[in-house]
């Protein structure tokens, strides 16, 4: 049957997953399952009990068993209200032989009491007929019903003389009637139990094939961006060729003949206009050449190992103007060593540096930069963190797009976090930003212990 494979697919599983499941399966059948089944038993059985307590008290000719009804329904709605508050409830199916015991022990004294008259035991057989839906249990069942029948032996000898025993058992055992709750009680329990295992498996398979889509959708969501920032060299890459060749020849013509005509010159006024040419000439070939450096796919030479407090401290020297006014701490144990490209990464501890103390020159309070590195058996962490503005998580996404930047400054192309990120990727290694808007910003370096080989 199609609606019971779930089964089948869990047998193909692994074994630790056939047992994850089977815990799944006890959780759920313990502590969601017979609890809910025991509710809407109980509230269907009050619910009768009252309805009977009516249809007597609104007949005359009803034998006078109300008193004792009444007692009975006091100890259903206290096993109802116990079972609710009460940890009875995980206690699972014990609530079921507490009605049991106190339906049987009413029923088999209206029994005795008539001369072992069917009636009275009718609705408890009733109950053991449900016994298989509300237990889903083939053992709890067949308990149940040997008790039972125990019980209905022991009431006949009491209710009829010892003569009369065997016939009115078998009177009350063929009744079609009472036979049918015995057999319908056993196969319900092990048809329903069955069917409970085959939805419970096609409800853990499910869930398991949700989370694996969920960590697939996240595969492909982290995969799109990087193709995305891939498409993005690419483009550059080509651009920075054509850059190459079609501004760089004439660039340096200019310049040299720049440089000339200020070899020359004697005028003050045209040695400031050429003056400001080269410093314009020599920022488009710093351009060009950070889109040259962006683009390449791979570095041209081999990684080496360099003293990581080493870099830092070259890098600070690079920037020491402009930390003049911001407080500085490192804390890089000694003989931290990394594989990288030595000036490559440098650049990039210079361009966080200097986005350090551009985000801090705009505080109140006093600027502070700390660097400080973590190893752990597979790599290096480097965090660089400031006390500045802080960065919108808006923004944060696109920092290290090419040419996006939050600075107002027209000298900033937005290429400096672009080729760190570059630079990052050709360690493979990883950069990450995170930031407190208002508070600070901080940038984690995670390179490698070990070289591994570029895949061309």
């Amino acid at each position: 049957m199609k609606l019971l494979s779930g089964m089948d697919q869990i047998r193909q599983l692994p074994a630790y997953r056939q047992r994850r499941f089977e815990r799944f399966y006890h959780t759920q059948y313990r502590s969601r399952v017979l609890p809910l089944f025991a509710d809407v038993y109980l509230a269907i059985a009050f619910i009768g009990t009252l309805l009977f307590l009516g249809g007597l008290a609104l007949n005359p000719d009803a034998p006078d068993v109300f008193g004792i009804y009444l007692i009975y329904t006091a100890i259903l709605s206290g096993l109802i209200v116990a079972h609710r508050f009460t940890r009875l409830r995980r206690a699972a199916p014990t609530i079921v032989y507490l009605v049991f015991f106190n339906m049987a022990a009413f029923s088999y004294l209206g029994y005795m009491t008539t001369g072992a008259s069917l009636a009275p035991i009718v609705g408890l057989f009733f109950f053991i007929s449900s016994v298989g839906i509300i237990t889903l249990s083939l053992l709890h069942t067949s308990l149940i019903i040997l008790i039972n029948l125990t019980l209905l032996v022991l009431s006949t000898f009491v209710a009829v003389d010892s003569d009369q025993v065997t016939e009115t058992l078998i009177g009350i055992l063929t009744n079609w009637l009472i036979l049918m709750c015995l057999v319908v009680a056993p196969l319900s329990a092990w048809f329903l139990s069955q069917f409970l295992r085959n939805l419970l498996a096609l409800q853990f398979l499910l869930r398991d094939r949700n989370r694996q889509l969920s960590r697939t959708l996240e595969t492909l969501k982290s995969t799109e961006e990087r193709l995305a920032q891939e498409q993005k060299h690419q483009a550059l890459s080509h651009m920075a060729k054509g850059l190459l060749h079609e501004i760089m020849n004439p660039l340096n013509c200019a310049s040299q003949a720049v440089d000339f005509a200020s070899s020359v010159n004697r005028d003050p006024e045209l040695a400031d206009a050429l003056a400001d040419a080269s410093t314009h000439q020599k920022r488009i070939a710093d351009i060009v050449s950070d889109l040259i450096e962006f683009s390449r796919p791979v570095p041209e030479h081999h990684l080496e190992t360099a003293d990581l407090g080493k870099l830092v401290s070259t890098a600070t020297r690079f920037c020491q103007h402009q930390l003049r006014d911001v407080e500085l701490q490192t804390d890089i144990r000694d003989g931290t060593t990394v594989p990288c490209y030595p000036s490559a990464l440098t650049q990039v501890f210079v361009n966080l540096l200097l986005n350090g103390v551009s985000a801090v020159s705009k505080n109140q309070r006093p600027g502070k930069i700390e660097i400080t590195a973590e190893t752990s058996d597979s790599a290096h962490r480097i965090m660089i963190r400031d006390n500045g503005q802080g960065i919108a998580p808006d923004d944060i996404k696109r920092l290290t797009d090419p040419f996006y930047s939050t600075s107002d400054t027209p000298d900033n192309l937005g290429l400096g976090l672009s080729i760190c990120q570059t630079i990052m990727r050709h360690h493979k290694g990883n950069m990450s930003i995170t930031s407190e808007p208002g508070q600070w910003t901080q940038v984690t370096l995670t390179l490698p212990r070990t070289a591994a080989p570029h895949a061309g």
